[in-house]
């Protein structure tokens, strides 16, 4: 763990057999070439039965590829691996039905609940939606609920949309509040959304950082008339112009000429520092607007470090080869060491990505040569047979 690259890599699989009372464990280490080959593990396993009954089997992991035998009078209704988070230097995954998975948010352990959102997540039926929608509603842990919210705005159904929002009336906490608006920033050019997260905007009793991401997911819904509501909420008062901040990331995702304009003045000498961070850094996915272009190289020589660094971020982002002049020269003659180091990784990237790209043209140019060889095979074959 400490003194090798990587980290252990853990699946698992299990089945009952009815006729011999056992339960057929399958487990296996998958990390690549850049972690430990076999690691040695020191494991438990929760297993609950409809009985109610809860087992903890611990067991010892060394070996790549394993199969357990455990003695079961009845079939489980999960397992569930290292509940308890001891071994934390890991990822596991199980290969889960949708009942089991519903079956063990139930556990009382937090890693089983949150190994079962993944599941249904991946699943995305309308059983699990189902399950997702009662841990958002149920759940006794605040990021459990967050974690759900966020599984059924990537599902993306209109009975996610009913428990985002069904939640989102009846939940207190404000960090779950925070991951139900941003869930519902992926319900695009949805009017009803869009007018429900306006409401949370312009309400002063609300979460600084509910309002934040609430403007982030106004704009991500992608309605260019709602624009005004951002704008309007740049001049919210909050902690360290967390909603100014949000307003900007949503004006970002609309991508207006309006809204690039008023990222830009943004930008400017005079406003906060993580203002101007954070309209500097949205102004990345504009790089290819001159005016923008200009503004973010401008931006590279910023007196402010923090302002600075959100340039190099957006030039990171869009990876434009026309910055790399500036980014040899900030490498080697910046004050701050953080920034050369930064500018010389940004520097790497887009020369990485550039040769990647040469090539991709040489094997096209290559795979088009090939093609037009067979061709001209081809017709001489047709010319031979039509002789014959």
């Amino acid at each position: 763990f400490v003194y090798s690259a990587g980290h252990p890599v853990i699946k698992y699989s299990w089945s009952y057999d009815p006729s011999n009372k056992f339960i057929r464990l399958s487990i296996s280490q998958t990390q690549g070439d850049d972690s430990y080959p076999i690691y040695r593990l020191p494991l438990e396993l929760e297993i609950k039965y409809s009985s109610g009954r809860v087992d903890l089997f611990k067991f010892e992991l060394n070996e790549r590829e394993s199969t357990m035998y455990l003695p079961a009078n009845e079939r489980p209704q999960y397992v569930c691996l290292d509940p308890q988070f001891k071994l934390g230097i890991k990822s596991v995954s199980g290969d889960k039905g949708v009942e089991e998975a519903i079956a063990e948010l139930s556990s009382d352990n937090l890693m089983c609940r949150l190994e079962a959102i993944d599941a249904l997540a991946r699943d995305g039926s309308a059983r699990a939606v189902e399950g997702l929608s009662k841990a958002l509603m149920s759940d006794p842990f605040w990021g459990v609920k967050a974690e759900a919210a966020r599984a059924l705005g990537k599902i993306g159904t209109e009975d996610t949309l009913k428990s985002l929002l069904n939640a989102l009336s009846s939940e207190r906490h404000p960090r779950a509040r925070q991951v139900i608006v941003e869930a519902l920033g992926n319900f695009r050019n949805n009017d009803n959304v869009a007018k429900t997260l306006i409401a949370l905007l312009d309400n002063p009793s609300e979460s600084y950082y509910v309002r934040s991401r609430t403007a982030q997911s106004l704009g991500k819904i992608g309605i260019p008339d709602y624009s005004k509501y951002l704008i309007k909420a740049l001049d919210y008062p909050s902690h360290n112009y967390v909603i100014t901040q949000g307003a900007l990331q949503g004006l970002s995702e609309l991508g207006t000429d309006e809204a690039i304009d008023t990222l830009i003045k943004y930008t400017e000498l005079g406003r906060p520092t993580l203002v101007r961070m954070a309209a500097t850094q949205s102004l990345g996915k504009f790089v290819s607007a001159r005016r923008v272009y200009d503004r973010i190289r401008e931006l590279l020589r910023d007196p402010y470090y923090r302002v600075r660094y959100a340039a190099l971020a957006a030039v990171e982002s869009s990876l434009d080869p026309r910055f790399l002049d500036i980014l040899d020269d900030l490498a080697s003659k910046d004050l701050d060491g953080r920034i050369r180091r930064y500018a010389r990784d940004v520097a790497r990237k887009i020369r990485e990505q550039m040769q990647r790209g040469v090539e991709y043209v040489k094997l096209r140019e290559e795979i088009e040569r090939i093609k037009e060889e067979q061709r001209r095979i081809m017709d001489r074959l047709d010319r031979i047979e039509a002789k014959g």
